[in-house]
């Protein structure tokens, strides 16, 4: 008889699975349906980057490097951190260089935290958070929202607990798209000071955004300087995801044990990509300007077509993702709008449920517009016949859309065991 000890997963992995999200990019595409769930980014990375990526790959090296990342790299995000984000970071002691931004918060989140430790996640919250705080036997702490969606500073201090050790911030934030002005960022350098809680910030998506304020990194307040750790990466600016090239920055007490944990979980940050995210951060500032132009114009043509279909649309101020808003169709749930959009018009979206612990604040799902435009210019036929097919649900249950046995997207119960 087999024992359980080679039968049983470990407790921290009980109610966890894969992303659906992951799970619907496989049904959505043998479906032959246009798949705008999962944010893969896929818009062409830049020509000069892959003509350098072909060169590097011929020489190499392709040995081990360190830890922590290669030297040169370092020393571009370090000037890079201190150009763009207001940071003064030592590339030598303060700045570890990890397997994706996702690398760098499973980095964190080992080296700094013990089981039990809370971490407050503000809703509507990246699904990556909240199962990389569950990985590590650590107690997510949700922070509700309302239908702004934006924070309120009272709900945060209602959420910290005894235990509640450190906040996880997301700016421009996944899925909402809220960036954090300095107004916001006050309210919490308040709220961390008075509780003693470290800051850990997601800021992939800094360099797109689509209004005239500047990024600003949290740890650039003075008071969140010496207890923030700022996570980025280049998987979004650059269009690259599958390179998993992130890093993290902060104080140096903070960061070595970061790059002790680092070098157990991943050994080194992948060799070759390492000198071509070099040349990446080199590119001129027409770059990043262009980079916007693009999204901004596939966001206002992707929000036209599910407007000219009837939905209310919440456009982001940051990132690539709209929130559609299906309050006025019928539809009780995003969850139930997900589905419909999947079996009817072979659209794929990410329900709002997937964002938060309870309920969504309002049905709405996510639709990546990091596609290509060939995939927008389809939606027009897809989703013909929406509003007709939607209204129509408004005289059964709207949570009781039709459902498929392979569907990634179950009912309530099935939401809350596996935790999107």
């Amino acid at each position: 008889m087999i024992s359980n000890a080679t039968t049983t997963a470990a407790r921290r992995m009980h109610g966890m699975s894969v992303s659906p999200i992951r799970a619907m990019t496989g049904v959505i595409e043998r479906a032959g349906g246009i798949n705008l769930a999962q944010g893969l980014c896929r818009v062409a990375p830049p020509a000069e980057l892959l003509d350098e990526a072909l060169a590097r790959i011929r020489t190499g090296p392709h040995t081990y490097g360190d830890a922590a990342g290669a030297h040169d790299l370092r020393v571009a995000i370090a000037e890079k951190l201190r150009d763009f984000n207001g940071l003064a970071i030592d590339p030598e002691t303060e700045l570890v260089v990890s397997i994706g931004a996702t690398g760098a918060l499973n980095a964190v989140l080992s080296a700094l935290f013990d089981p039990g430790d809370g971490v407050l996640l503000f809703e509507p919250y990246y699904g990556y958070h909240h199962s990389a705080v569950r990985l590590h036997d650590l107690d997510p702490q949700p922070v509700p929202c309302g239908r702004t969606l934006a924070l309120e500073p009272e709900a945060v201090r209602e959420a910290i607990e005894p235990n509640t050790r450190a906040m996880i911030l997301c700016t421009p934030a996944n899925p909402s798209g809220i960036r954090f002005d300095r107004e916001m960022l006050r309210a919490i350098e308040a709220i961390a000071v008075a509780n003693d809680l470290l800051v850990i910030t997601d800021e992939i998506y800094e360099h797109i955004y689509f209004d005239e304020r500047s990024h600003i990194s949290p740890a650039s307040l003075p008071g969140l300087a010496d207890r923030t750790l700022t996570i980025s990466g280049l998987s979004k600016t650059f269009s690259v995801p599958g390179w998993r090239l992130g890093y993290v920055a902060g104080p140096a007490d903070l960061i070595r044990p970061i790059h002790i944990a680092a070098d157990a979980l991943f050994v080194c940050p992948p060799v070759p990509l390492q000198h071509i995210a070099e040349a990446a951060l080199r590119l001129p500032a027409a770059y990043y300007s262009t980079l916007r132009t693009m999204y901004r114009d596939r966001m206002d043509t992707m929000a036209a077509e599910f407007e000219r279909a009837g939905l209310q649309v919440r456009k982001p101020a940051g990132g690539y993702y709209l929130l559609c808003d299906f309050t006025d169709t019928g539809f009780t749930t995003g969850t139930a709008a997900a589905q419909h959009l999947l079996e009817n018009h072979r659209v794929a979206t990410v329900p709002g449920e997937a964002f938060c612990a309870g309920p969504a604040p309002f049905p709405f799902t996510r639709a990546c517009f990091s596609v290509p435009l060939d995939d927008i210019a389809r939606l027009r036929q897809l989703l013909r016949g929406f509003a007709i097919g939607a209204a129509s649900m408004t005289s059964v249950t709207p949570c009781s859309a039709p459902r498929s046995t392979s569907s990634p997207i179950g009912d309530s119960k099935d939401r809350e065991n596996s935790r999107w």
